[in-house]
């Protein structure tokens, strides 16, 4: 696919020109390897990872705060909504798996 840069200068004087729209990147770029296929266990194991790491920084923070008050809070409060952010993302995966098994195994064959 190609970018797409409006000229709308001809159409409305002293309109800013708008920049181009970048490709969409590849989906899993980065996470597997080339030639290798991701295994969803692999991929779930390193997500939780990442969602327990938020929680404890969240943790770390909150506690900073309260007993030093060095924290600025709204590095606490954008911690925190991380941390709401990236829990219900994994519930919404862990329920959506399930709900998925649950499937396959009612398949009569």
């Amino acid at each position: 696919m190609q970018n797409f840069t409006p000229n709308f200068k001809n159409i409305v004087p002293g309109l800013p020109q708008i920049p181009a729209i970048p490709p969409m990147p590849q989906p899993l770029k980065g996470i597997v390897k080339a030639g290798e296929g991701a295994q969803f266990k692999d991929l779930f194991a390193d997500m939780l990872g990442k969602v327990n790491s938020m929680m404890s920084k969240s943790e770390q923070l909150t506690e900073a705060a309260v007993t030093t008050g060095k924290v600025n809070l709204h590095e606490v409060m954008i911690a925190m909504a991380e941390e709401e952010v990236a829990l219900g993302i994994t519930t919404q995966v862990a329920g959506k798996f399930i709900s998925t098994v649950e499937k396959l195994t009612q398949i009569q064959v």
